[in-house]
């Protein structure tokens, strides 16, 4: 997936993706105690998006914090 985010509110995105097969999302920053981003989620946009795009079921980390 690629795609420009442009701020929606407080930590959040909106990203149309490049590909435009592929839902627009919204992509929200978790930040942890020391001001860096924990962790990244995202949500469709649309309520009724095709099922297959779902985004609430990731989670990305930062590479650094995953454990070997």
């Amino acid at each position: 997936m690629n795609g420009q985010l442009d701020h929606w509110q407080y930590d959040t995105f909106r990203t149309n993706l490049v590909d435009k097969q592929i839902e627009p999302a919204f992509v929200t920053f978790g930040i942890g105690p020391e001001g860096q981003v924990a962790r990244v989620t995202m949500k469709a946009v649309s309520p009724i998006a095709d099922f297959s795009y779902d985004y609430q079921d990731l989670n990305f980390v930062p590479a650094h914090a995953v454990k070997p």
